[in-house]
């Protein structure tokens, strides 16, 4: 039994490479959750709601939130508020280490991907790539959604090449096994909103996988959606009640929709609240007026403009807006029609303009990874190799017909068209980084193989 599982792990040396991988990911993760790093404000609102469920104050961010706590998804509070309960406190050091656990499972999966798809050694790149990408590292230093769900990503695909595989007699997998894909996928859709679309597509791929057989096929699609809809289901009627109204996972697609069609910002999120501002002096005014002693109010308004922006939040700008263009309006209708009215016009009155700010938003999002940290030369060459690399084992499956090129194919350009359309950040790729870094590892063993080492002929000798 050894000597197979060290056949199908590249030998000893693999397998000790593989523990020694491993060992490094879950102990820098432990290391960064133990000793915390500053919290960003969704973190510090990720913790709020948390310790809130845990005494009993339901699903609220508090007094001090500056937006709807039915705007943040439910997954990493409700795990935090569960580990507090079974603690007995809030011990959030704690929670991030058992988050830290759940987060290094990501390397793991990254592995498996790439040895099923092109061997050890292509695991073995992809591991530790996901094992030292510093972004992940320092998310998991705080309540953050993206370590766990890149966890959940990988593991979700880990699940649906399983449920794609043959059995042991050779046959195609039965039906029933979609269902453990569609849980994974439920549980990250309650981490992140936006894959709730993502399963739709991917239902559509485990069908496809059998589509010479459409009856088989819809059966994968049917099974994979149940198991989404066995985890969503609950919280959607939570919030039924709650909200009164049908909201599958979480609020807040009017401000993002605005946010992300916002053509002045050029396509970068961090200039949609300074653009709209340089805009609507008249907001200027009233945001001053509302948030700022009134010694800033006989401030230049270029003066009153810079300590907005210094001191009130972007959801805050965007509500204060959509109350003066439909006064009485929840806030979140009244961007959401906003949004869709200013896509409209780019789309129709400006095509070329809005191509490039399509173009932009794509650029900002994969051409680096998020934090400060990543704009450090060594770690914005690594994260360029893995995109670029990444991109080569895409294609190489491509071209050799694999349906695992469909599946992340989908989930790729799924996210990326969410992005282009929505907010773009550097955040979306990250939770996709295990899948990538997979990729890349397939890439490195291709272009590695295409090396050819020849010995230097001399030439000749004149005469």
């Amino acid at each position: 039994m050894s000597s197979g599982l060290a056949a199908r792990n590249g030998g000893r040396a693999g397998l000790a490479a593989l523990a020694a991988i491993l060992l490094l990911g879950l102990g820098l993760r432990i290391d960064y959750a133990w000793q915390g790093r500053p919290p960003v404000f969704d973190a510090v609102a990720y913790a709020r709601i948390a310790a809130n469920l845990e005494q009993g104050n339901g699903f609220t961010a508090g007094h001090r939130a500056t937006q709807p706590s039915s705007n943040y998804s439910p997954g990493l509070p409700l795990i935090a508020a569960g580990i507090y309960e079974l603690s007995g406190g809030l011990h959030e050091r704690l929670a991030r280490v058992v988050l830290a656990l759940i987060g290094a499972l990501s390397v793991a999966f990254s592995y498996l991907i790439g040895r099923r798809l092109c061997g050890p050694a292509a695991g073995l790149i992809g591991a530790l790539a996901v094992a030292i990408y510093p972004a992940l590292l320092e998310y998991q230093g705080m309540l953050m959604t993206e370590p766990l769900a890149a966890a959940l990503l990988s593991g979700a695909v880990l699940a649906m090449l399983w449920a794609e595989a043959p059995g042991r007699s050779g046959a195609r997998a039965r039906s029933p096994r979609w269902l453990v894909p569609g849980l994974v996928l439920g549980a990250l859709t309650l981490v992140r909103p936006e894959y709730l679309a993502v399963s739709l597509l991917l239902a559509l791929v485990a069908a496809a996988g059998k589509w010479r057989n459409w009856r088989s096929g819809a059966m994968r699609a049917g099974i994979l959606l149940l198991g989404v809809a066995i985890v969503v289901t609950p919280w959607t009627l939570r919030n039924a009640a709650a909200l009164g109204r049908f909201v599958p996972i979480s609020t807040g697609g009017g401000q993002v929709l605005f946010s992300g069609t916002y053509l002045p910002s050029g396509g970068d999120p961090q200039r949609v609240g300074q653009a709209l501002l340089e805009n609507q002096p008249g907001l200027v005014r009233h945001l001053a007026a509302e948030y700022l002693p009134p010694a800033a109010e006989g401030k230049p308004l270029a003066a009153q403009r810079e300590i907005v922006l210094a001191r009130v939040r972007l959801e805050q700008i965007l509500a204060a807006f959509a109350a003066q263009r439909h006064p009485g309006v929840e806030s979140d209708k009244a961007l959401s029609q906003m949004g869709r009215e200013q896509l409209w016009s780019d789309v129709s009155e400006r095509p070329l303009e809005y191509i490039g700010f399509l173009a932009a938003k794509v650029g900002d999002m994969w051409s680096h990874g998020p934090r400060e940290v990543m704009r450090r030369p060594v770690w914005e060459a690594l994260h360029w190799a893995l995109v670029f690399f990444g991109l080569i084992g895409l294609i190489l499956l491509s071209r050799r017909g694999r349906w695992e090129a469909l599946l992340l194919g989908t989930i790729f350009l799924s996210i990326t068209a969410i992005s282009a359309l929505l907010v773009a950040s550097p955040r979306r790729v990250l939770v996709m980084i295990p899948l990538v870094a997979a990729l890349a590892g397939i890439g490195a063993v291709w272009a590695c193989s295409q090396v050819r080492l020849t010995p230097l002929r001399r030439r000749p000798s004149p005469g």
